[in-house]
């Protein structure tokens, strides 16, 4: 070997022994700009939690057993949820769309550990909100901002691909003529339960702004000048639980390495989001056919867990599968054959990329439950989507698991 080269070896050798010694990590630049699509290029170096045997919530909580231990920062973040807040981020496809799902999990976080607020909402909803009223007027004529959106019909698309971290972005300007009136957004509860009240706005958007009321509201019109891009406005408060719907139409979950880094970044680390729950997987059963074709998904569905670990490397990552479905042959109907595959890949996926797992595909009851679903009124007449019912119930039990190790305390 020639000299220069036993050189730059042993240099080698020198930098490799101190990057161990000294726990040195070479991460690539988050933002990085590159020529190739984005869902290509491996962004996420994952700082992973270490297997601990045991995990302290404050000191009486003793969890001994996967896969709870990876889901130490949200135990631990709930510890304080008297001085500080604590966001959970729960993303999914139709099924938790009008906040089906969300709906319980935020109501039976907010009661246990306090808190108020929907959390984050769009400033166009692509869908009906169970819990608020949004509506936007120019001039004293109700609009529809131009919105755009990752998900859904191409169309909707935007040709920056800039989207914010409810993969969508509405264009707000009121500077389209001149003289006019301030654009205004009408904020309005539609419940009666711990997200029917705020006591703060978040405008989510480039810079967020915060409006703090005096007192709890639930009502408040908002006077919005100049033009912006409005990534979603949060009615939230300043401790305890807040709990954002983001539910994508026809997404199998795989859109996060096409939404800009920097705004989900920004999002949780400013709103201190402890807890991401990523629900796909029902929108691809009905195209995938063989196991090579639900390899091919998960290699997919792996690239988002390990962005979504990179952009929130404080926050747990919860992966739900997808629920029993039926499909209709004949007059008869069946459940898909391959949804069992799908759900124990995501098993595998999750344990693999140090993410939490909950299967609610087994506890609906596995191959058959949603025919019983059906049956008592907790599962809509398509044998896809549950009732708000079932949804409920759905919820509850999502959320039973998710509070499963802690002590049996309220506030």
């Amino acid at each position: 070997m020639k000299p220069h080269r036993v050189c730059l070896f042993i240099i080698l050798c020198l930098i490799g022994s101190a990057a161990a010694v000294k726990g040195w990590r070479f991460v690539p630049d988050m933002f990085v700009q590159t020529s190739q699509p984005i869902d290509t290029v491996l962004l996420a170096y994952i700082d992973t939690l270490p297997y601990e045997q045991t995990v302290s919530w404050q000191d009486t909580l003793k969890v001994t057993t996967n896969p709870y231990h990876l889901l130490k920062p949200f135990y631990e973040s709930l510890a304080h949820t008297d001085e500080q807040t604590v966001r959970v981020v729960h993303y999914g496809d139709s099924q938790i769309e009008a906040d089906r799902m969300t709906f319980m999990l935020r109501r039976m976080l907010q009661e246990r550990f306090g808190g108020c607020g929907t959390g984050m909402l769009s400033i166009e909803p692509y869908y009906d909100l169970r819990t608020a009223l949004i509506t936007v007027r120019h001039n004293g004529q109700v609009i529809h901002p131009k919105t755009f959106r990752a998900f859904g019909p191409s169309s909707q698309r935007r040709p920056n691909w800039i989207y914010g971290p409810m993969a969508q972005v509405s264009v707000m300007d009121n500077l389209q003529v001149a003289g006019s009136e301030d654009i205004t957004v009408s904020l309005r509860s539609r419940t009666t339960g711990t997200e029917s009240r705020y006591t703060r706005i978040r405008i989510v958007a480039e810079r967020d702004s915060i409006i703090q009321m005096e007192d709890t509201v639930s009502s408040y019109v908002l006077k919005l000048n100049g033009k912006q891009d409005v990534y979603g406005i949060s009615l939230e408060s300043e401790t305890g639980v807040q709990v954002d719907n983001v539910a994508l139409r026809g997404s199998t979950g795989t859109i996060f390495t096409q939404i800009n880094p920097e705004a989900l970044w920004n999002y949780y680390n400013t709103t201190r989001t402890r807890l991401i729950i990523w629900q796909f997987g029902g929108n691809a059963a009905p195209y995938i056919k063989n196991e090579n074709q639900v390899a091919i998904y998960m290699k997919k569905v792996r690239q988002q867990i390990r962005i979504l670990h990179r952009l929130a490397p404080e926050a747990a990552i919860l992966m739900v599968g997808p629920s029993d479905m039926l499909t209709y042959d004949k007059g008869e109907k069946h459940s898909y054959k391959i949804v069992p595959s799908i759900d124990n890949a995501l098993r595998q996926v999750a344990g693999e990329e140090q993410a939490t797992y909950w299967s609610l595909f087994e506890a609906m009851g596995g191959t058959g439950a949603m025919a019983e679903w059906q049956d008592k009124g907790w599962a809509g007449k398509d044998g896809i989507h549950f009732t708000r019912e079932g949804a409920d119930r759905a919820g509850r039990m999502l959320t039973d698991f998710l509070l499963q190790p802690l002590p049996n305390k309220t506030r």
